[in-house]
Protein backbone atom coordinates (compact mmCIF):
# COMPACT_ATOMS: atom_id res chain seq x y z
CA UNK A 1 0.00 0.00 0.00
CA UNK A 2 1.49 3.32 -1.11
CA UNK A 3 -0.71 5.49 1.07
CA UNK A 4 -2.26 4.84 4.46
CA UNK A 5 -5.92 5.58 5.13
CA UNK A 6 -5.18 8.91 6.79
CA UNK A 7 -3.15 10.12 3.80
CA UNK A 8 -5.86 9.01 1.38
CA UNK A 9 -8.46 10.82 3.45
CA UNK A 10 -6.43 14.06 3.41
CA UNK A 11 -6.23 14.05 -0.39
CA UNK A 12 -9.88 13.07 -0.85
CA UNK A 13 -11.05 15.85 1.51
CA UNK A 14 -8.95 18.41 -0.37
CA UNK A 15 -10.56 17.33 -3.66
CA UNK A 16 -14.05 17.45 -2.11
CA UNK A 17 -13.39 20.92 -0.71
CA UNK A 18 -12.36 22.26 -4.12
CA UNK A 19 -15.35 20.65 -5.84
CA UNK A 20 -17.72 22.44 -3.45
CA UNK A 21 -16.80 25.67 -5.24
CA UNK A 22 -15.94 24.50 -8.75
CA UNK A 23 -17.66 22.32 -11.33
CA UNK A 24 -14.29 20.87 -12.33
CA UNK A 25 -13.73 17.18 -11.54
CA UNK A 26 -10.36 16.18 -10.07
CA UNK A 27 -9.12 12.61 -9.96
CA UNK A 28 -5.86 11.62 -8.21
CA UNK A 29 -4.04 8.50 -9.42
CA UNK A 30 -0.85 7.01 -7.99
CA UNK A 31 1.21 3.95 -8.93
CA UNK A 32 4.54 2.53 -7.80
CA UNK A 33 5.74 2.10 -11.37
CA UNK A 34 4.28 2.32 -14.87
CA UNK A 35 5.90 -0.68 -16.56
CA UNK A 36 7.47 -4.06 -15.80
CA UNK A 37 10.37 -3.11 -18.10
CA UNK A 38 10.59 -6.62 -19.57
CA UNK A 39 11.94 -5.31 -22.87
CA UNK A 40 14.58 -3.22 -21.11
CA UNK A 41 15.60 -6.25 -19.01
CA UNK A 42 15.89 -8.37 -22.16
CA UNK A 43 18.02 -5.77 -23.95
CA UNK A 44 20.32 -5.33 -20.95
CA UNK A 45 20.77 -9.13 -20.72
CA UNK A 46 21.68 -9.32 -24.41
CA UNK A 47 24.14 -6.45 -23.97
CA UNK A 48 25.82 -8.34 -21.10
CA UNK A 49 26.05 -11.48 -23.25
CA UNK A 50 27.84 -9.54 -26.01
CA UNK A 51 30.11 -7.86 -23.47
CA UNK A 52 31.15 -11.15 -21.86
CA UNK A 53 31.69 -12.72 -25.29
CA UNK A 54 33.92 -9.80 -26.28
CA UNK A 55 35.96 -10.05 -23.08
CA UNK A 56 36.37 -13.82 -23.40
CA UNK A 57 37.58 -13.44 -26.97
CA UNK A 58 40.62 -11.49 -25.73
CA UNK A 59 41.44 -13.20 -22.43
CA UNK A 60 40.66 -16.85 -22.97
CA UNK A 61 40.44 -19.38 -25.74
CA UNK A 62 37.07 -21.10 -25.64
CA UNK A 63 35.35 -23.52 -27.92
CA UNK A 64 32.06 -22.67 -29.58
CA UNK A 65 30.22 -24.94 -27.13
CA UNK A 66 31.89 -23.31 -24.12
CA UNK A 67 31.09 -19.86 -25.48
CA UNK A 68 27.42 -20.78 -25.89
CA UNK A 69 27.36 -22.11 -22.33
CA UNK A 70 28.85 -18.87 -20.99
CA UNK A 71 26.37 -16.82 -23.01
CA UNK A 72 23.40 -18.84 -21.80
CA UNK A 73 24.59 -18.65 -18.19
CA UNK A 74 25.02 -14.87 -18.37
CA UNK A 75 21.69 -14.32 -20.14
CA UNK A 76 19.68 -16.45 -17.70
CA UNK A 77 21.59 -15.15 -14.68
CA UNK A 78 21.07 -11.47 -15.52
CA UNK A 79 17.37 -12.07 -16.26
CA UNK A 80 16.77 -13.88 -12.98
CA UNK A 81 18.73 -11.28 -11.03
CA UNK A 82 16.80 -8.33 -12.48
CA UNK A 83 13.48 -10.12 -11.97
CA UNK A 84 14.30 -10.67 -8.32
CA UNK A 85 15.60 -7.12 -7.86
CA UNK A 86 13.42 -5.49 -10.51
CA UNK A 87 13.80 -2.02 -9.01
CA UNK A 88 17.41 -2.02 -10.28
CA UNK A 89 16.34 -1.85 -13.94
CA UNK A 90 14.75 1.54 -13.22
CA UNK A 91 18.20 2.95 -12.56
CA UNK A 92 19.62 1.46 -15.75
CA UNK A 93 17.17 2.81 -18.33
CA UNK A 94 17.27 6.43 -19.60
CA UNK A 95 14.97 8.99 -17.98
CA UNK A 96 13.31 9.69 -21.33
CA UNK A 97 12.35 6.02 -21.68
CA UNK A 98 10.94 5.87 -18.14
CA UNK A 99 8.94 9.04 -18.69
CA UNK A 100 7.61 7.71 -21.99
CA UNK A 101 6.32 4.60 -20.22
CA UNK A 102 4.78 6.65 -17.42
CA UNK A 103 3.17 9.08 -19.87
CA UNK A 104 1.54 6.21 -21.80
CA UNK A 105 0.23 4.80 -18.53
CA UNK A 106 -1.21 8.19 -17.57
CA UNK A 107 -3.05 8.50 -20.89
CA UNK A 108 -4.39 4.98 -20.50
CA UNK A 109 -5.65 5.73 -16.98
CA UNK A 110 -7.32 8.95 -18.17
CA UNK A 111 -9.43 6.91 -20.57
CA UNK A 112 -9.95 3.86 -18.35
CA UNK A 113 -11.21 6.02 -15.46
CA UNK A 114 -13.71 7.81 -17.69
CA UNK A 115 -12.19 11.27 -17.42
CA UNK A 116 -12.78 11.76 -21.15
CA UNK A 117 -16.49 10.96 -20.79
CA UNK A 118 -17.83 13.56 -18.33
CA UNK A 119 -20.78 15.69 -19.41
CA UNK A 120 -19.02 18.98 -18.75
CA UNK A 121 -15.59 18.02 -20.19
CA UNK A 122 -14.02 19.58 -17.10
CA UNK A 123 -12.04 16.61 -15.77
CA UNK A 124 -8.46 16.84 -14.46
CA UNK A 125 -6.20 13.92 -13.55
CA UNK A 126 -3.22 14.26 -11.21
CA UNK A 127 -1.07 11.23 -12.06
CA UNK A 128 2.04 10.17 -10.15
CA UNK A 129 4.39 7.27 -10.97
CA UNK A 130 6.80 6.95 -8.05
CA UNK A 131 9.66 4.82 -9.41
CA UNK A 132 9.90 7.00 -12.50
CA UNK A 133 9.60 10.17 -10.36
CA UNK A 134 7.05 11.32 -12.90
CA UNK A 135 4.05 13.61 -12.63
CA UNK A 136 1.51 14.27 -15.35
CA UNK A 137 -1.54 16.50 -15.18
CA UNK A 138 -4.08 15.71 -17.87
CA UNK A 139 -7.09 17.89 -18.61
CA UNK A 140 -10.22 17.42 -20.69
CA UNK A 141 -11.39 19.78 -23.44
CA UNK A 142 -13.03 22.63 -21.53
CA UNK A 143 -10.20 22.88 -18.99
CA UNK A 144 -7.50 23.01 -21.66
CA UNK A 145 -9.41 25.69 -23.58
CA UNK A 146 -9.49 28.17 -20.69
CA UNK A 147 -6.42 27.43 -18.59
CA UNK A 148 -3.04 27.76 -20.33
CA UNK A 149 -0.69 24.80 -20.40
CA UNK A 150 2.02 26.92 -18.74
CA UNK A 151 0.01 26.93 -15.51
CA UNK A 152 -0.06 23.12 -15.39
CA UNK A 153 3.61 22.84 -16.36
CA UNK A 154 4.64 24.96 -13.37
CA UNK A 155 2.42 22.85 -11.15
CA UNK A 156 4.03 19.67 -12.54
CA UNK A 157 7.52 21.04 -11.86
CA UNK A 158 6.71 21.78 -8.21
CA UNK A 159 4.84 18.51 -7.77
CA UNK A 160 7.76 16.53 -9.23
CA UNK A 161 10.12 18.09 -6.71
CA UNK A 162 7.86 16.82 -3.91
CA UNK A 163 7.80 13.34 -5.47
CA UNK A 164 11.61 13.31 -5.64
CA UNK A 165 11.63 14.09 -1.90
CA UNK A 166 9.07 11.27 -1.39
CA UNK A 167 6.62 13.88 -0.13
CA UNK A 168 3.97 13.03 -2.70
CA UNK A 169 1.02 13.44 -0.31
CA UNK A 170 1.99 17.06 0.22
CA UNK A 171 2.52 17.32 -3.53
CA UNK A 172 -1.08 16.34 -4.21
CA UNK A 173 -2.45 18.72 -1.60
CA UNK A 174 -0.36 21.65 -2.82
CA UNK A 175 -1.34 21.00 -6.44
CA UNK A 176 -5.04 20.92 -5.56
CA UNK A 177 -4.81 24.07 -3.42
CA UNK A 178 -2.78 25.93 -6.05
CA UNK A 179 -5.28 25.15 -8.81
CA UNK A 180 -8.30 26.01 -6.65
CA UNK A 181 -8.50 29.75 -7.38
CA UNK A 182 -8.13 29.46 -11.15
CA UNK A 183 -10.65 26.62 -11.34
CA UNK A 184 -13.21 28.53 -9.29
CA UNK A 185 -12.66 31.57 -11.50
CA UNK A 186 -13.16 29.76 -14.82
CA UNK A 187 -15.44 26.94 -13.65
CA UNK A 188 -17.56 28.11 -10.71
CA UNK A 189 -19.96 25.63 -9.16
CA UNK A 190 -23.34 25.34 -10.93
CA UNK A 191 -26.76 24.77 -9.38
CA UNK A 192 -27.18 21.55 -11.34
CA UNK A 193 -23.61 20.35 -10.67
CA UNK A 194 -23.20 16.58 -10.61
CA UNK A 195 -20.20 14.83 -9.08
CA UNK A 196 -19.51 12.31 -11.86
CA UNK A 197 -16.14 11.04 -10.64
CA UNK A 198 -15.06 9.69 -7.27
CA UNK A 199 -13.00 11.91 -4.96
CA UNK A 200 -11.11 8.88 -3.61
CA UNK A 201 -7.48 8.62 -4.68
CA UNK A 202 -6.90 5.68 -7.03
CA UNK A 203 -3.93 3.51 -6.07
CA UNK A 204 -2.92 1.23 -8.93
CA UNK A 205 -1.70 -2.28 -8.21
Amino acid sequence: MLLNNEEKELISLEIAELEKSSSAEIVAVITQKSSNYKYATLMFSIFCVFLISFILYFIKEVSTLELLQYQLLVFVGINLFLKKFNHLIIGLVPKSYKHQKASLNAKRQFNIRGLDKTKTKQAIMLFVSLDEKYVKIMTDGEISKRIPNEFWQQLIFEFTEDVKREDFVNGYIKAIKTSKAILIKHFPIQNNDENELSNEIIELK
